[in-house]
């Protein structure tokens, strides 16, 4: 499977979920002159919710088969005045499980301070998630994210409950994260659906924006095409 969502039409007529937007004029699509191509321009004000929540989020609705090897990748814009409240985070791009109230399972949150935390959530096999909770791991944090500038994220993942999961993570060509073991929470059947945007959980008071480049995903990509990405086929 290969999928690649751009934004050559408008979202009306794509394959984008927008339903976690709070307006219809929350994301525009705008030609960047940097990347020379369409891009979506996300803008968020204090107080709008969508979907029981303070954000505004595109979500690719696609949910991949778990135990496999997934590619990812997506670029964003966050403006050198992307102001966050303090002590505060907004949670720039997750992969969550669908119809639970679960955690994501991976997380990037970008905090006041402009330190970027990656976190990983997941529920071991046979584990009760009701009473025993989910285990969030750190699995990084990026002290020097960069406003201002056009950051490239690639990811490959393989998404279960077992110990034969791994995560590996690039930012810029750079790798950031490798981390083997558990990456879902053991009730899921399928692995979890993508998005990005500005979700800050707690309202800011700061009006937000940011742009979203294309987003593309590989499901089962050849070992060659790992290799030539600079991961690790055998983690």
């Amino acid at each position: 499977m290969n999928l690649t969502l751009d934004f050559d039409k408008s979202l009306a007529h794509s394959s984008w979920d927008a339903s976690r937007r709070p307006r219809a004029d929350s994301i525009e699509i705008i030609y960047d002159e940097i990347r020379k191509t369409n891009v979506a321009s996300f803008n968020w004000r204090p107080g709008e919710r969508a979907n029981n929540g303070f954000r505004n989020e595109l979500c690719d609705a696609t949910l991949p088969p778990k135990d496999k090897d997934i590619y990812y990748s997506y670029s964003l814009f966050i403006p050198q005045d992307f102001t966050i409240q303090p002590d505060g985070f907004v949670v720039i791009t997750q992969w969550h499980t669908p119809g639970s109230g679960q955690k994501p399972p991976l997380a990037l949150r970008l905090r006041h301070t402009g330190r970027l935390d990656i976190t990983l959530n997941h529920l071991d096999t046979g584990a009760d998630f009701s009473s025993n909770g989910s285990k969030q791991i750190m699995l990084t944090q990026v002290h020097d994210f960069k406003k201002g500038v056009w950051n490239d994220f690639e990811y490959l993942a393989r998404w279960s409950s077992d110990e034969n999961s791994a995560l590996q993570m690039k930012i810029n060509g750079e790798t950031i994260a490798q981390y083997s073991g558990p990456t879902n929470y053991a009730d899921q059947i399928t692995a979890p659906y993508f998005k990005y945007g500005i979700y800050p959980p707690i309202d800011n008071d700061v009006e937000l924006n940011m742009l979203c480049g294309p987003y593309t995903m590989i499901v089962e990509p050849t070992r060659d095409f790992i290799t030539a990405k600079g991961f690790d086929p055998d983690l």
